[in-house]
């Protein structure tokens, strides 16, 4: 994973000051370009001129961390620029009170069509800067992705403590119950799957070639959500990190969104929400080099 490019959104309020504290400092550490938008669903009637604004926040972070910080002029269009910006970014830096704008209804702010629409990995800032990310508590369902996912967790993180966390679905053994399976049949279903998920943790945990991070493993059974919750909390984690697959704004209301419900949840962290597609498109960049050196 290389980051040279990072979006930061801010509308100046407290909460995305964090955000645009948190990008200068990524910039940092991994010699990336900051380019900061304005956009705010309902700017405020005392702010004449936040272009003006903009460009003397830009100048105090390049002050501040040492970094190079460009402003962008939008169209007007928020969510169009943003996400066009962001196509152009390797990482799009928001932060937790786009979930509150003033007047929009909740289910219409801005956060939700870039948590579910971002072409690049998403940083959700919900808590002040305090240094380098510690503890990062990274989710992970087996799928192709996950490996990828740790990997870019851990080089998100340099140096930082993971854990891999993996909610085991209730919903086949649920399915056992209801045909009547008898009590020995449902325990040995269960401690396969319980065997199964260990194994693939520690096959997960050691994906680095040169140990970087310590790694360990945490296993919940049911709602990815509320777990992630309940484990963040407990291990003090500072950044959590979870995978995305594309889908419909439809298919997103029907089926739920994992990020949108952390939020909601009162996280307390930041959240990181990586596309499955970013992740495809970097795992076949590493194969095709692999390819060309053999």
């Amino acid at each position: 994973m290389r980051i040279q490019n990072i979006l930061a959104l801010t509308d100046f309020s407290i909460q995305a000051e964090h955000g645009l504290d948190r990008a200068a400092a990524l910039a940092v550490v991994h010699g990336a370009r900051l380019r900061i938008l304005y956009a705010c669903e309902t700017p405020p009637l005392q702010l004449s001129d936040p272009v003006a604004r903009l460009e003397q926040r830009a100048r105090q972070l390049a002050r501040r961390h040492g970094v190079v910080v460009e402003t962008i002029a939008g169209t007007g269009r928020l969510q169009d620029d943003c996400l066009a910006e962001a196509a152009r970014a390797d990482l799009l830096v928001t932060h937790e009170r786009m979930r509150h704008a003033a007047g929009v209804l909740p289910w219409r702010t801005l956060l939700l069509p870039l948590l579910r629409d971002s072409p690049c990995p998403l940083l959700v800032v919900c808590q002040p800067l305090q240094g380098g990310y510690a503890r990062l508590l990274v989710a992970v369902d087996f799928s192709a992705v996950s490996r990828p996912l740790v990997r870019y967790a851990g080089d998100f993180g340099a140096g930082a403590t993971l854990e891999l966390f993996h909610a085991i679905d209730p919903h086949d053994e649920a399915r056992l119950r209801s045909a009547e399976a008898s009590m020995a049949a449902v325990q040995a279903y269960r401690r396969e799957v319980l065997q199964y998920a260990q194994e693939q943790l520690y096959r997960l945990s050691d994906v680095f070639d040169a140990r970087r991070n310590r790694v360990g493993t945490l296993i919940g059974r049911g709602d990815l959500a509320r777990h992630l919750l309940v484990q963040q909390e407990r291990i003090g984690a500072d950044l959590v990190v979870i995978g995305q697959e594309r889908r419909s704004a439809l298919m997103d209301w029907v089926r739920g969104s994992v990020p949108r419900r952390l939020l909601k949840g009162g996280l307390q962290s930041d959240l990181l929400v990586v596309p499955h597609g970013h992740l495809a498109t970097a795992q076949s960049r590493v194969a095709r080099r692999c390819t060309a050196a053999t």
